[in-house]
């Protein structure tokens, strides 16, 4: 699991964080965790999804696979 922040660039604050589940058969990339993240914000109404350049998207964490199913 990947915890994503996404920050609005204009005031470097933080508007949301997400988990993102690792799908390793697939052979996620970091894009694809970005893409992801985007998304829900996109869907939880953190960030307006015409302006993605006014936002970072930054990796903050990663849980070992070993512990994921402790916390699901």
């Amino acid at each position: 699991m990947k915890n994503i922040q996404i920050i609005d660039k204009s005031f470097g604050q933080k508007v949301g964080e997400c988990a993102i589940l690792v799908d390793l058969e697939n052979g996620q990339t970091d894009q694809s965790f970005m893409d992801s993240a985007w998304k829900r914000a996109v869907a939880e109404g953190w960030v307006d999804e015409n302006y993605r350049e006014n936002y970072d998207l930054e990796i903050v964490g990663d849980m070992p696979l070993d512990h994921q199913s402790e916390t699901l």
